[in-house]
Formats: C-alpha cells, structure tokens, sequence
C-alpha cells in the first residue's frame, strides 16, 4: 500500500483542562516557549545586569528615568532596599534609629564574635546596623561604614554581630560607635495558619481562655498575652486567637499586628515562653506602635499542647479548630510609586519611605516619611491630581493624626501635591474612605481614567471627583479578588489580574478570562506563598506574566503567561520574583533568587539565548492525537520537518501507542539540524505526539508543520 502524507498542526497556547487526547489538535505542554504568528519558538535567554549580589528575595521592582534622563531602578527585600543607577546597586535601606554609644564592644581572641551593647536595643535576629565613628578595639577590630547582621540576641541589652576575621585580643567594655539600625528585617516564609497538620497528629484537645491584656513594643515582633486565668502553655505550643464572636472585630496590636482572621480564628503562633498566666509569643512583624490592649479586645485563646499525646486525640484527617484554614501569616511585602523623578515606598505595616533622586548625600538613603500614617499595607500615587494612597492604613484622628485606629479596609490619601500633609481640612483635599465588600485591601493597580483597588474579594475603581469629595468609589466587582499585592496589572487600558481560582480582566465590566492552562496553574500553585505572586508586561511580546510559586517551593519557580491580542496561555519554570517592562533599560529586568545569590537581570536581550552563558533547554509537546481516524493502527515511515533553527540541533520525538491509557508507548528520537530533510522510521500506532526540545547552546528555533508519511497497518 502506498503511504500517503498527512499534514498536522496544533492550536496555538497550551491546552489541558482536560486529558491529552481529549485535547487533540493542540499543544499541551512545555517549557520556555511562546507562540507568534500561531507558532511556537523559543524565548530569549537572560544575562546578569549587574555582579553585586543583593540580600534577599525582591518583592516589588520600579523603574525610571531622572531628570538628568538617568536610567534608575529601585527594589526591595525583606532584609533591604536596593538602587540600581545604571552601573551598580546601592544599600539605601533606611535607618530607624541612630546611638552613639562608649564602651560597649566584648571580643574574644581568634573569634570572629562580637557582644555588642546597647540597653533596650528591640533588636532581633537577622537585623541589621550599621557602625559609623566606630574606634577601633579587641587590637584590630574596626566596624566603621560596615553593615553587619544581628548573628544572635543574648539579651534586652547585648546583641553579637560575626565579622569577617578573628580579633587580635580578648576585651570587654571596649570601643564606641554610633549605631545605625536598618529598619527590622521582614520575614519572607509564611508561616502556616489553622487547618489540617497545624498541630501535631493526636495532640491534646485545646484549652480555650480568656484574655486581659496585650502588650507590644514598637519594633519588636515579641507580644505578650496576658491570659484571665492559668493557660497551660509551655514553649513551643500553639495559640490561636478567636474573635468572641461573628460581628466582633478584634482589637489591632502594637498599631499593625491583627492576630485573628476578621469574623472567624486564627491564624497560628507558636509561644515562644511563658510567664505565670502570661504568654509571649511572635508575631509575623515587628509592631509599630508600643503599648498595652486591655479594652475591647474582642478574643478569647486556644492552647494547642504539642506534646504528642492527651485529651481526646485528633485524628490525621480531622481540623485542629473550629475554623480550620489555610490562612498563613503574612510575609514581608513592599510597595513604590514615583512621586516626580522621586520614589514614594511602603513595607507592609510600616509607614511610608521616600528616596530623593538627587539628593547630595551618598548613600541617599530613603528616609521616613514623618506625618504619613504609621501602619500603611500599600502606597499608589494617583497621577495628574497627585495624591498620595495608602491603601489599608490608620484611619485620621484629630487626637492621633498619624496614629489612628489601623483599617486594613482604608482607602487614606494625602493633600494634593504632598506626600506630607493627611490631615482633612477645609484647606486640603486629605481624605478617607471605608470599602466593604471584603476583610482587608490588598493591592492596587492605576488604568485609564481610575484606580482599580482590590479586597480580598471585590473591585473597586477609584477616580477623581474633585472638591468636595476628591475621590468617588464604585464597586465594579465582587466575588473576583485579588490574590496578592502585585497580582495585577494595566495592559493597553484593561486590568488583568489573577485571582484565588481564576484570572480576571476589567474591560469596562469584570471578566472571567478564559484561560486553557487554569486548572493545571491552579493545582500548581502554592497557596501559603499568594503573596509572591507578581504580575508584568512584556510589551515587546504584547505578553502579560505571572510570576508564582509552586508546591514545594517557597520562592517564585514557575511563570503562566497571557497574550492578550492572541489569545493564547503557556508556561514554565523561573527564579524571577520581579518582573519590570523594557520601557526604561530596552529590554525587561527582572530580580532572581538562585542558589548563588540573588542578583538583578537583563531579561532577553536582543540575540542572546542563554542562562547567563549557560544553555537553555526549552520543548513543546503536543496533546494526543489519531494518527488517521483511530480505528485502524497505522505504520509511519517518514516525517517532514517544518522549522527554523539558528544553530546547533532540535531533537524530535514521536511518541506512538494503541491507546489513550496504553502504557506500553513506543518513542522515536532524531535529531534534526539546518541539513535535515526528511527522517526516514518505523512506527506503529493508533495514537501519537510529537515533542520538539532544543538544548543547543544559544540557538534559536521556530517550529511550523509537522507532516507523516502514513499506511494502514491493520485494525487490531
């Protein structure tokens, strides 16, 4: 029988809400590849922009051109904040508190430890101070102009820091110094709330108690709970925080810091010791506010013994509460926005920061912004009015200016062309309102004629009205919230965004967008890391990318990526955690977290196809497919090849088998370079796929048709 060729293409994306063959026709899966003009290529590689590593995970990236037509960058990590100038990166983190202090170094000789003293510093682990005026000590110790990371905390009064060689001499008391002290370091693991696991298998029932008193020290992540009566607790059990009932609200603490889910419990914190009926435990930021809660608190305390045993037991699939959730304590979370050729910054719960392009100091550190609220979850400039937003911040009081009652549901924002004046007046156009519609705010994102601002389960567009009012609200969604502060993103005018089960658009009325690839995304996806999930353009693909984290990870791994005028979702693995487009540097950069440091990155640079000189491995692979009409098995002998390839090879793979469940698959491999014409097998099947992957060092390729030189082979 003569064989006769059969021409087969696949619809552009992936696709696999369903099974590999019901998905016949299409692309099912692979890894760093996009599709243009309806075919898949490979993506361009990446090169590291600068050498300085940086400490930690980015979490928010900004660029822009200053005055002097500078190119600039700013980013932020748990640990610090960071500016790119064009040539280097910059330490700008601002500095909280500033001692000079006498007498007060202890070294040993030939160990690389150093007490430090200070009384009542509020320091904790892994912060960071910076010694300036330092005298030298232990015969040759100097700290001056070094930041150094608190190693441990002996006490209220001492801290040890870890130099980088030996001292020369044991001594106490010695040296002074003025002590710079970085903002205190955030966390950048979440910590998982209630629900299944959160205590130990067959743990003693909780014991359910009332409370007094909350105290905190601004600062400082240390609470102390002060119980009505005898807790039980001991070090390293868990408490959880329940509202007293429904429609209570809890009370905040330490200005920042809520230790209840709104309306329910949780989430989880591990005690840390105990004292009498007290017990101290840590949040998952440093309070920003000292002092003692004993009013309308609102919550009682569960105490979870972790000591394997007691009570009634809970089994292995049984809640640890009540109110059982996924809830995980919040990371450390940064937001910025330029003001002018300036930037306005925000960690969440803290106040606002803001870095002066030109200012004459070196470094030109951010500094704090005095008079804005001092609990700010996220900052958005609000552009030709000029306002400054603080979404979820302390509600205006004529008493506490600065210091009010923290909402997270808060939309402040400050007078006209200031970034310092919030106070409402017949004068200034500061303001507040109070969303409903949700528990907390949780990002938000400027569009075309308004600011699309998110709950944790509705949208809101916000515009600008003018006096008397300044800004008008108007709900433009519910049941659509957004997943994470940078979740969201302007493209064109529209508003993308992903949210806890789907991803959504904002044409002018809320959309589900159709998304091939979502189940798979979604299954993937790390729910203890929401907040890591980061949205961006690439504007040169017309492409919008998710940046998010997978089971098993804790920082971003995995992309999904969206094209608007195509239509058409794909995905794959990163490091990136940030993604900024190539408005400003001529490509996109980005910020990676590898094992060898966190560094800032060009992002597909015209030409370049590798990982930092390193080769990239990227493949498509189709969804099953009838070789002729399935019915009968057909014997392949030859497959035409339709592609481009810059250099190097392309590997083709054909996958045949009997059926859809058939374990037993057969797969032919060949490579195929510029010189390949045809290949020349022998196959059988009912059912094949074919897979394209290119490991050839810096080469480009494209992929067109596939054809099949086919004859039937039988029915059985």
């Amino acid at each position: 029988m003569t064989a006769k060729l059969a021409k087969f293409d696949f619809k552009q994306g992936f696709n696999r809400e369903t099974t590999q063959y019901a998905e016949e026709g299409k692309w099912f899966d692979g890894n760093r590849v996009r599709f243009r003009a309806e075919r898949p290529e490979n993506m361009r590689g990446y090169a590291t922009k600068v050498s300085t590593a940086f400490d930690g995970s980015a979490r928010d990236l900004i660029a822009w051109k200053d005055n002097s037509n500078k190119k600039r960058a700013l980013f932020a990590t748990p640990e610090k904040v960071y500016e790119h100038d064009g040539d280097q990166i910059t330490d700008i983190t601002p500095i909280t508190t500033v001692v000079t202090l006498a007498n007060v170094f202890g070294t040993t000789a030939g160990s690389t430890r150093v007490c430090c003293s200070d009384g009542s510093h509020g320091r904790q682990k892994g912060d960071y101070v910076l010694f300036t005026s330092a005298a030298v000590f232990g015969s040759d110790v100097s700290l001056t102009g070094n930041v150094y990371q608190i190693t441990s905390i002996v006490d209220t009064n001492v801290f040890t820091i870890s130099i980088s060689g030996n001292a020369g001499a044991t001594s106490t008391q010695a040296g002074s110094a003025t002590f710079n002290y970085y903002i205190a370091t955030g966390t950048s693991v979440a910590s998982q709330g209630v629900g299944y696991g959160a205590s130990d298998y067959n743990a003693a029932d909780p014991t359910s108690i009332g409370l007094s008193k909350i105290s905190s020290t601004s600062g400082n992540a240390l609470v102390t709970v002060s119980c009505a009566s005898a807790h039980g607790g001991v070090a390293n059990d868990f408490i959880v925080f329940q509202n007293t009932s429904i429609d209570s609200v809890a009370a905040t603490i330490g200005g920042n810091l809520n230790l209840t889910k709104p309306a329910a419990g949780g989430p989880e914190f591990t005690i840390v010791s105990v004292n009498g009926t007290q017990v101290i435990i840590s949040a998952a930021a440093n309070a920003s506010a000292s002092g003692d809660v004993t009013s309308s608190l609102n919550m009682t305390a569960l105490v979870y013994k972790q000591t394997g045993g007691g009570g009634s037991g809970r089994a292995w699939n049984a809640e640890a509460s009540a109110d059982a959730t996924d809830l995980a304590l919040d990371i450390a979370q940064w937001s910025m926005d330029n003001w002018d050729e300036n930037v306005l910054l925000n960690r969440r719960g803290s106040n606002i920061y803001y870095f002066i392009t030109q200012a004459s100091t070196s470094p030109v550190r951010a500094t704090t912004v005095t008079t804005s609220p001092i609990s700010v979850n996220s900052v958005i400039v609000s552009p030709n009015d000029r306002h400054v937003i603080a979404l979820g911040a302390n509600e205006f009081s004529p008493t506490a200016t600065v210091s009010g009652t923290f909402n997270p549901m808060l939309v402040r924002w400050s007078d006209q062309g200031s970034r310092t004046n919030w106070v409402p007046s017949v004068s200034s156009t500061a303001g507040e309102v109070v969303l409903t519609d949700g528990t907390r705010i949780v990002g938000g994102v400027r569009s075309k004629n308004a600011i699309n601002v998110w709950t944790d389960n509705s949208l809101w567009l916000m515009e600008f009205a003018g006096p008397p009012f300044t800004f008008k609200f108007q709900q433009a969604g519910t049941n659509c919230g957004l997943i994470g502060p940078h979740a969201g993103i302007d493209y064109n005018g529209v508003t993308y965004w992903m949210g806890y089960d789907n991803f959504y658009a904002n044409t002018g009325q809320v959309e589900v967008l159709d998304c091939t690839v979502r189940r798979f995304v979604f299954d993937k996806l790390n729910t203890s890391y929401y907040d890591k999930v980061y949205a961006g353009i690439n504007s040169e693909f017309k492409e919008i990318i998710w940046l998010f984290v997978s089971n098993n990870a804790t920082e971003c791994d995995s992309y999904v990526i969206f094209s608007p005028d195509e239509g058409y979702w794909v995905y794959g693995d990163t490091f990136f955690t940030t993604f900024k487009d190539r408005e400003i540097f001529g490509n996109t950069i980005t910020t990676g977290a590898t094992t060898t440091g966190n560094f800032l990155y060009n992002n597909e640079p015209a030409g370049v196809f590798t990982g930092d000189g390193e080769t990239l491995t990227s493949f498509i692979e189709s969804a099953d497919f009838d070789v002729d009409d399935g019915n009968a098995i057909m014997f392949m002998n030859k497959i035409i090849p339709d592609f481009d390839l810059s250099t190097g090879k392309i590997k083709l793979e054909l996958i045949s088998k009997q059926y859809p469940e058939s374990t037993n698959s057969v797969t032919k491999e060949f490579d195929i370079t510029n010189t390949t014409q045809k290949v020349d097998l022998r196959a059988r099947g009912r059912q094949a796929k074919v897979r394209v992957s290119c490991a050839a060092n810096n080469a480009s390729w494209k992929w067109g048709s596939i054809r099949l030189a086919l004859q039937g082979d039988g029915g059985r």
